[in-house]
């Protein structure tokens, strides 16, 4: 999926569920919850416990599902989680620092 996909695909939905948990369990379970329902897409925030993890867990297991990541503070975090399979990245616009 391209770019410009990733964000029709993002619109037509209408929402972003974010999840933001103190354990890795509970953000795949989370994570897995929303994919079941329906919601073709799911952002894990750097928050969690393991996100890259989880996000390499997703990306591999939920090939329908888009997974992005959330509450990116810096240009490393960002690189990881591009490797680990992301097709988006949100950030508090206010702390980004490259």
């Amino acid at each position: 999926m391209h770019r410009e996909e990733i964000c029709l695909r993002i619109r037509d939905v209408g929402i972003v569920p974010a999840v933001r948990t103190s354990s890795t369990d509970d953000a795949r379970f989370a994570a897995e919850a929303v994919a079941k329902s329906g919601i073709p897409l799911v952002e894990i925030t750097m928050t969690v416990p393991g996100a890259i993890d989880v996000i390499s867990y997703l990306v591999k297991n939920l090939p329908n599902v888009i997974v992005g990541a959330g509450t990116l503070l810096d240009v490393d975090t960002a690189r990881l989680c591009v490797a680990a399979g992301v097709r988006f990245l949100t950030s508090p616009a206010s702390t980004w620092r490259s």
